[in-house]
């Protein structure tokens, strides 16, 4: 449980040593206190519920609380968290450096040879190699540090050679950034991989400890990719900090240790492209394509096999059309934790009641709101400075709320 779970909350690898080697360790703040704080709330509080109320996907517990029409919504809005599209890119990028082809064939390469033993393997195979990751991950970036340290000296001098603003707390960000991040970590609330692990679990109590062992586990990993993280940024002028830890690798690390490094990013990225992927894909065959009657007929096994299928071509298609990891999880995630949190936490509290008509638009409207705003800030002009002002997150977790405060409290009332 805990291995599995660690290893797939740390696909954006790539991503995290960029954030490190441009901002310093508010991509600590941003990328992890957030989720530490979340996850230890969802421990305490939520997930003995999931595994008391046995179902295996975050829709389907919403279609059982509000109806068949609140999960379908739910099933559209959670693939948009769960379409691996960054972690393709990533390892589509890390090919293209290898094998020297362009990116689109990298990306095909990859995201075929990825996903296609999850056609026969299921969960239970994610779950194994997740562990054998868990393992690996470690393993490369403990030996990461110490070769670093050996090489360029002691935390002290590395600190010495940082630029000012690599170590205060908001770096080159400013307060509404960071405090999007905390809002983007209660993902872990409406995150499907920590449901079905739950779900999955033995009992509550393993499923609580659970999430609780995995803190303390990011904790270290993170301390490991912060510290790596400032060693390039203090010692190496790199014209890509995609590649801030490959770089380092090459420098500091002999032909053994950087093998062992190149399998540990690899290891760290497809431990979550595989689990999204098997989650994107059961909820496309489960979750949607079984509500359409020409596809009832078929088992849940071909119909998620269809899934992975439909998955690996709308990953391949972001990827290519939002080439950057940071985009496409901070964008993702702006749109669809809106609509997904107050439905998902609902569920946990049958004492409140929401009327199912209702809970259709408070998914509905949200993801809609900050949909737009993503795309003004895309490609409307400096004029309409308002779409410039706010993330696109935060009108949609105001829209959100104002469900919560006018129409709950109703239902409430009625009661």
């Amino acid at each position: 449980f805990v291995a599995s779970l660690v290893a797939t909350w740390y696909g954006n690898i790539l991503g995290i040593g960029e954030f490190v080697y441009r901002s310093g360790i508010v991509a600590w703040i941003c990328f992890g206190v957030p989720y530490y704080i979340s996850a230890f709330l969802f421990a305490i509080f939520i997930a003995s519920k999931i595994r008391n109320l046995g179902f295996n996907s975050i829709p389907e517990q919403i279609s059982n609380t509000f109806g068949a029409k609140s999960g379908f919504f739910a099933s559209i809005v959670v693939l948009l968290i769960t379409l691996p599209a960054a972690y393709i890119l990533m390892l589509g990028e890390i090919f293209q450096i290898i094998s020297g082809q362009n990116l689109l064939f990298s990306i095909i390469i990859v995201t075929v040879l990825s996903l296609i033993y999850l056609f026969w393997g299921g969960l239970k195979s994610d779950i194994w190699t997740n562990s054998i990751q868990f393992i690996l991950m470690y393993a490369g970036f403990f030996v990461l540090l110490i070769f670093a340290f050996v090489t360029f000296g002691s935390l002290s001098d590395m600190i010495l050679k940082l630029p000012q603003r690599h170590l205060t707390v908001l770096g080159d960000k400013s307060i509404q950034y960071v405090a999007a991040w905390f809002i983007i970590s209660l993902q872990t609330f409406v995150d499907p991989s920590f449901h079905q692990r739950c779900a999955a679990s033995l009992n509550s109590k393993t499923a609580r400890n659970g999430v609780l062992f995995s803190i303390a586990f990011w904790i270290i990993f993170d301390l490991l990719t912060l510290i790596t993280g400032l060693y390039a940024k203090a010692y190496l002028n790199i014209n890509d900090p995609l590649q801030t830890y490959p770089m380092l690798a090459e420098k500091v690390l002999p032909e053994f240790w950087k093998g062992i490094f190149v399998v540990s990013i690899l290891s760290v990225i497809m431990s979550t492209l595989d689990s999204y992927a098997f989650i994107s894909a059961a909820t496309i065959g489960k979750d949607i394509l079984k509500n359409f009657r020409r596809f009832s007929k078929f088992s849940t096994i071909r119909l998620t096999q269809v899934g992975l299928l439909i998955t690996m071509v709308f990953s391949i298609v972001i990827a290519l059309a939002l080439p950057s990891v940071i985009d496409i999880i901070y964008k993702t995630s702006s749109v669809a934790i809106p609509g997904l949190l107050l439905p998902v936490l609902l569920t946990y509290f049958p004492k409140y009641k929401f009327n199912s008509k209702l809970i259709n638009w408070a998914i509905i409207l949200p993801v809609t709101i900050s949909l737009f705003w993503v795309f003004a800030q895309l490609f409307l002009s400096d004029k309409f400075s308002i779409f410039l002002q706010f993330e696109p997150m935060m009108p949609g977790i105001f829209v959100s709320f104002i469900f919560v405060i006018v129409f709950l409290r109703r239902e409430i009332d009625n009661i």
